[in-house]
């Protein structure tokens, strides 16, 4: 399972790059869900896709109170 902020953080960078197509380098990490351009059902993905990866339970609401990928990693790492 993925824990280390670093890692963490890659792991998200990815999960959202894949979802928006995008490459992960044009992923912003301080930019909120919104503005990234993730509708409510990416969102849902990636709730998923961090919870695969970490072994955490990621709700939606969490998604709502850390909404950037820095922010989500913080909270992910201290869980």
């Amino acid at each position: 399972m993925v824990r280390s902020r670093a890692a963490l953080t890659t792991t998200a960078v990815t999960a959202v790059a894949e979802l928006l197509g995008v490459d992960a380098t044009a992923v912003c990490t301080d930019a909120p869900f919104s503005a990234l351009g993730l509708n409510s059902t990416q969102l849902a993905r990636l709730t998923a896709r961090l919870e695969d990866a970490t072994g955490v339970e990621v709700s939606l609401t969490a998604i709502y109170d850390y909404p950037d990928i820095d922010r989500l990693v913080e909270y992910l790492a201290m869980r």
